[in-house]
């Protein structure tokens, strides 16, 4: 699977558990994707030549579900006032809907030499997992805003444990193919509000 962008955006909560150390809990709408070529030959199994039979077909896929990640934080105690922190932990994520943007091309009068390509949209959450499981480690910065607000900028690797789609094949063919992960590379910006004094 090929590179996508997405976007993610959400709520946490932080509860400082000793001195520096802490956990986080969040839930975020989370879209992940790709690309993925497929080639598509049903002429090997008996069917004639056509323009559905025949064709490669390029895919932009978006994963939309929702995320609920779990972190250990530990915040460094530096006396500035800026707060920089490292975490560590897990993700679930639902995937309540996949879509795939695509161009198809193919031969349109097989034989004549006349190639023809058709772009279109197509839902296909049904060809992808519900449920997956990921790991997450990252970095951020609090920094001073105003009265007791601060901002927040988050940098994260997303990597997937389980997979998203399995056994896909570029051939379409039913025995062959690998499965298909999501890892990203996530950046935040958000906004600190104290729930105490």
């Amino acid at each position: 699977m090929g590179q996508n962008t997405g976007f993610t955006a959400g709520v946490s909560l932080h509860y400082r558990l000793y001195h520096n150390l802490g956990v986080q809990i969040e839930a975020n709408i989370l879209r992940q994707g790709g690309t993925l070529l497929t080639f598509k030959d049903d002429t090997r199994v008996g069917m004639p030549e056509s323009f559905a039979t025949k064709n490669v077909k390029n895919s932009s896929v978006n994963l939309n579900g929702v995320e609920v990640p779990l972190l250990v934080r530990y915040v460094f105690g530096l006396k500035q006032a800026w707060a920089p922190a490292l975490y560590l932990g897990g993700s679930f994520i639902y995937n309540y809907n996949a879509t795939d943007r695509y161009q198809k091309t193919g031969d349109l009068l097989p034989g004549k030499d006349v190639i023809a390509t058709v772009s279109d949209f197509q839902n296909v959450t049904s060809e992808y997992k519900a449920e997956r499981i990921n790991v997450i480690v990252g970095a951020d910065v609090q920094m001073p805003l105003f009265n007791a607000f601060k901002l927040s900028l988050d940098f994260r690797y997303l990597k997937g444990l389980s997979a998203a789609r399995s056994h896909y094949s570029y051939m379409e063919k039913i025995g062959f193919g690998s499965n298909v992960r999501t890892n990203s590379f996530i950046s935040k910006l958000g906004i600190v509000m104290p729930l105490t004094r």
